[in-house]
């Protein structure tokens, strides 16, 4: 009998200490985090433009009378797009780019990067990466300019494709 009481004493100890546990866990827990309030954002603000690019678009653009067009395909911050453009000869240009979004002062600029024959990993030395700057104009729809060109900024139409 002394045993059986042993045990009941040990199994009656266990359950306080595991009971005292789980309370002081209980009592660890900060209040703020129960009671945490979510901010819900509109899609498109001025201070997440990113959020707004995702997916794919189409773009055009003229450079010294060469239009060029793009398919740009963005997921948050990182994208890939292939632009082709005919030339003056009548050759056809098709690159692939990586193009990554950077915060600036009222927007992003979008920066192409390492231009490839599409398909493949051969860099294109031919072509110069494209850059882009992007904001919100007053009536809250997105506006790109292309600003590869050091002398000026070209408007670029934009068309959310999905």
């Amino acid at each position: 009998m002394n045993i059986q009481t042993n045990l009941n004493k040990a199994f009656s100890f266990s359950l306080v200490a595991l009971t005292a546990t789980s309370l002081s866990f209980a009592t660890i827990t900060p209040v703020k985090a129960a009671f945490a309030q979510v901010k819900v954002e509109p899609l498109i603000t001025r201070s997440v433009i990113n959020e707004g690019m995702n997916g794919t678009w189409n773009l055009q653009w003229k450079v010294n009378g060469l239009l060029y067009k793009g398919r740009l395909k963005m997921n948050g911050n990182f994208g890939t797009m292939v632009v082709n453009v005919t030339r003056p000869n009548g050759t056809r240009v098709y690159v692939e780019q990586q193009m990554n979004m950077h915060r600036q002062r009222n927007g992003y600029t979008l920066q192409g990067n390492r231009p490839t024959y599409p398909g493949r990993d051969a860099i294109n030395r031919n072509y110069q990466p494209d850059n882009f700057y992007v904001e919100l104009d007053d009536s809250g729809h997105l506006k790109m300019k292309n600003c590869s060109d050091d002398s000026s900024y070209i408007p670029v139409r934009m068309k959310k494709v999905y």
